[in-house]
């Protein structure tokens, strides 16, 4: 666990050891009730991580051990026809595996989140109030402004 702890420092130990680069995105869709909040996608070269827009660093931030978690797990789904309704402009048949957070209702999403909370409580994170997007907690964080 870096210390002190940050998501970027994280990111990047988690990139190191699983030996392949680790990149964050934005959904490019808006957030809503029946569309993920969180998704991985790993291809052959890569660990893609999207998140939602529009929430707090906070927020992103669960989002993002979440998906963590995913990885962690070795969890895997396929569901190549959710990401082409999702990411139009993916190729298929380049992604590996697909995870996509919506429901806590599955095992692999309970053990997800699991992982999520037990990285916070390793890095002895306190429980921060929640903040608007661009607010002081992005950079907290370690995310750019505007993300």
């Amino acid at each position: 666990m870096p210390r002190p702890f940050s998501l970027p420092a994280l990111l990047e130990q988690v990139s190191r050891s699983r030996g392949r680069d680790l990149h964050l995105h934005e959904l490019p869709f808006p957030p809503g009730p029946d569309v993920p909040c969180g998704m991985w996608i790993a291809t052959a070269q890569a660990d893609h991580v999207y998140h939602a827009t529009g929430v707090s660093a906070l927020h992103r931030q669960n989002i993002v051990l979440h998906e963590l978690g995913h990885m962690v797990c070795d969890h895997r789904v396929d569901e190549p026809d959710a990401v082409a309704a999702l990411l139009p402009g993916l190729d298929p048949a380049m992604v590996q595996r697909v995870l996509m957070r919506t429901r806590y209702s599955t095992r692999q999403e309970r053990e997800a989140e699991m992982v999520a909370a037990l990285i916070l409580e390793k890095a002895g994170w306190p429980s921060p109030r929640p903040s608007a997007p661009g607010g002081p907690l992005d950079e907290v964080f370690g995310f750019p402004e505007g993300l």
